[in-house]
């Protein structure tokens, strides 16, 4: 049987601490480099992250940054991914820092659609996702308000997908038309 030892464990709360007190959170997301900047795709586990990077890869030819977690960074004003030197169960781990264009909640469904997610559902869904020390409460202030300012600032979206091309078809057309506004 794997165990975690305390030494991992120590070191996570340490990152997260870390993390928190220099404005952003740890996020269980897979993390792409589009075009220069990060699309994060987020959910909960065997729901189709890395599925979702590998079909962008295949298909866009993107290049993915991390497959299993990131950090968010508010930096001078801009929100930030930064890859973490931690690759959980993908076998990607680079060191990029972008800006982040959207960030995509996952759920897998017979046909892909997306909608555009706002307010308290935008914040849950991200909520979801973030790894922060909830024994502190300093930590957690600092991280919920990170949050609140991604959930603002960035275009969160809810998109049922299929694990196909078609996947990456809906939400190229998507971000197409968000730059296009």
């Amino acid at each position: 049987t794997d165990h975690i030892g305390s030494k991992t464990v120590l070191e996570s709360m340490e990152i997260e601490h870390l993390t928190a007190r220099n404005h952003g959170f740890i996020f269980h997301c897979s993390y792409i480099d589009h075009n220069g900047k990060a699309i994060l795709f987020t959910a909960p586990s065997e729901t189709g992250k890395s599925t979702q990077a590998d079909l962008w890869a295949k298909y866009r030819g993107t290049e993915i940054i991390n497959g299993d977690r990131a950090a968010i960074r508010l930096a001078e004003g801009q929100l930030l991914a930064e890859g973490i030197p931690f690759a959980g169960s993908s076998q990607y781990c680079k060191n990029r820092s972008l800006p982040i264009e959207a960030i995509i909640y996952l759920d897998q469904a017979p046909v892909t659609t997306i909608r555009k997610l706002r307010g308290y559902e935008a914040f849950s869904k991200i909520w979801e996702g973030v790894s922060v020390n909830t024994w502190d409460r300093e930590d957690m202030e600092l991280v919920s308000g990170v949050v609140q300012k991604v959930a603002e600032q960035i275009p969160i979206y809810h998109m049922p997908c299929t694990p196909d091309e078609n996947a990456v078809i809906v939400l190229e057309e998507t971000l197409r038309k968000q730059v296009s506004k």
